[in-house]
C-alpha cells in the first residue's frame, strides 16, 4: 500500500443539516501548477460526488484573483432582484441555505490568500467549511502554531526562528547553538511539503547553513522553521467534526478518527525518514513508493495511540479548529510523541490520508461531507448567536472618532 491510497467506497448518508446548496469554492488550478497546487481538482471531485450522493444542490467556483467576494456577487447576480444583500456585505444575495465548501488553498510562495478567503467569508457573514480565518492564520504560520502549543504544555521537538545568516540578532544562526542536531530545515508559511525535498535533514552546521540559505532563496520574505529531527516513528491523528445536537446543546468535541503510521520501508541507511516532498508528490520516486500507511492496533500500541490522541486533541483545541483537521506527530529517542505540525482544512482526496482514516472508521466520503457542512451550519449560527447575546459598549462622546484601521498586509504585498 502506497502512502496514497487508491480506492473509495461510499454509501447513502442523510442530507447535512441546513445545507440546501454548496459553493464548493477552490483555487484556481492551471496546466503547469505544481501537484501539490492542482490536488485541489480531486479533493473538489470528491466532495461534489459526495453532495450529488446526499441530494444537495452544488455549484463548482473556482476563485479568480483570489477575490472570492467578486466570484461570489457573479453568482448573486444572476438570481432574480430583491434581495438586499450577499450576507450582510454585498448588492445581491446569494440564495438562501447556501453554505460554501471552502478548498482554497495557497499556492506556493502566497500562504496568505489561505486564511484571506476564510475571512473574506466571514465579513461577508456567509456560512462555510472547515476552520476559522483565526485558526487558519495560525495554523499557516509553523513558528507561531508550534509557540502556542508550547505555551499550552503540549511537546513540540526542540526548535527556532531562521530569517537571515547573520550570526548575531534575533532569528539569525544562532539557533543552531541553541538546537542540538541533527536539524530539519522547512519554510515556516507553506504546506503539502514544499521546501521539504533534497536534503531537507541536515547533520553538521555547515550543510545547515547551505540548506538555509537555499530555502530563504526560494522562499523570500519568509522565515524558516529550524528544528531537531527527531528520529522516532511518524503518527497522523485525524479529527472530525461531532454529529450535532440541537442548537442549545452545547458542541461536543471532535471525533478522533484511527491513528495512522508512516511506516518507511527498507529505506537505506542515511535517508532521513520523513514525508518529504517526494513522498507526496513525485510517484516515481523511491520516496512514494516506499513510504506506507499502517493503521496500528492491539493492546501493546494501545498507550502510545492513546497518547496521540490526546495529543491531538489538544492541538485541535489549542489552535481553534472546526470542521476537520490533522494533527502530525513524531517520536523522539525515548518514544516520547511531540507534535509536528497541525493541519486546519487537510486535503480531502480520496487518495489522502484523511479520507484513509475515514474510511478505516466506517465513514463514507458522503458521511464525512454531511459532518463538515453541519458543522459549518452550526458554528455560524452560534457566531451570529454570539454577536447578538454580546452587550454593545456605550458610545463616547468626549473623544474623537477613532482613526480607521488600515487593511492588513497580505504575503506577497497585497492587502485585504
Amino acid at each position: 500500500m502506497e502512502l496514497k491510497r487508491r480506492a473509495h467506497r461510499s454509501r447513502p448518508w442523510t442530507r447535512p443539516g441546513k445545507a440546501a446548496r454548496v459553493i464548493v469554492a477552490h483555487n484556481p488550478v492551471g496546466p503547469a501548477d505544481d501537484p501539490s497546487t492542482s490536488d485541489v481538482l480531486a479533493q473538489v471531485e470528491l466532495v461534489a460526488g459526495a453532495l450529488a450522493e446526499l441530494g444537495v444542490a452544488v455549484t463548482r467556483l473556482g476563485i479568480a484573483d483570489w477575490r472570492i467576494w467578486e466570484d461570489l456577487q457573479r453568482l448573486a447576480a444572476r438570481r432574480p432582484a430583491g434581495r438586499a444583500s450577499l450576507g450582510t456585505a454585498g448588492p445581491a444575495a446569494l440564495a438562501p441555505g447556501t453554505v460554501v465548501f471552502n478548498l482554497v488553498e495557497a499556492p506556493p510562495g502566497m500562504p496568505g490568500v489561505h486564511p484571506a478567503t476564510a475571512a473574506a467569508l466571514e465579513l461577508l457573514d456567509v456560512p462555510f467549511s472547515g476552520s476559522s480565518a483565526a485558526a487558519l492564520w495560525l495554523s499557516t504560520d509553523k513558528l507561531a502554531t508550534r509557540a502556542l502549543l508550547a505555551a499550552e504544555g503540549v511537546p513540540v521537538p526542540p526548535g527556532g526562528r531562521l530569517e537571515h545568516l547573520g550570526e548575531t540578532g534575533p532569528g539569525g544562526t544562532e539557533v543552531f547553538d541553541r538546537v542540538p542536531p541533527p536539524w530539519i530545515l522547512k519554510p515556516a508559511c507553506e504546506d503539502a511539503s514544499l521546501g521539504l525535498d533534497g536534503d531537507a535533514v541536515c547533520a553538521t552546521r555547515a550543510a545547515a547553513l547551505a540548506r538555509a540559505a537555499e530555502l530563504l532563496r526560494r522562499f523570500p520574505g519568509q522565515p524558516l522553521v529550524v528544528e531537531r529531527y527527531l528520529p522516532g516513528r511518524e503518527l497522523n491523528v485525524s479529527l472530525l467534526a461531532a454529529p450535532q445536537g440541537a442548537p442549545h446543546e452545547r458542541r461536543q468535541p471532535p471525533m478522533v478518527l484511527p491513528v495512522a503510521e508512516i511506516e518507511f520501508v527498507d529505506y537505506p541507511p542515511g535517508m532521513p525518514r520523513i514525508v518529504g516532498y517526494e513522498a507526496k508528490w513525485q510517484p516515481g520516486s523511491f520516496a512514494y513508493t516506499h513510504t506506507v500507511r499502517s493503521f496500528p492496533s492491539g493492546a501493546a500500541a494501545a498507550p502510545l495511540l492513546a497518547e496521540a490522541r490526546r495529543l491531538a486533541l489538544a492541538a485541535w483545541g489549542v489552535c481553534g479548529l472546526s470542521g476537520y483537521g490533522r494533527v502530525d506527530l513524531r517520536l523522539d529517542e525515548r518514544g516520547v510523541p511531540h507534535v509536528l505540525e497541525v493541519n486546519a482544512n487537510p486535503c480531502l482526496a480520496a487518495d489522502a490520508g484523511f479520507m484513509a482514516a475515514a474510511e478505516q472508521a466506517g465513514l463514507t466520503a458522503a458521511e464525512v461531507v454531511s459532518r463538515i457542512l453541519a458543522d459549518a451550519v452550526a458554528r455560524h449560527g452560534a457566531d451570529r448567536a454570539d454577536r447578538v447575546d454580546r452587550p454593545e459598549q456605550p458610545e463616547r462622546l468626549d473623544r474623537e472618532p477613532a482613526a480607521p484601521t488600515p487593511p492588513l498586509p497580505i504575503a506577497g504585498g497585497a492587502a485585504f
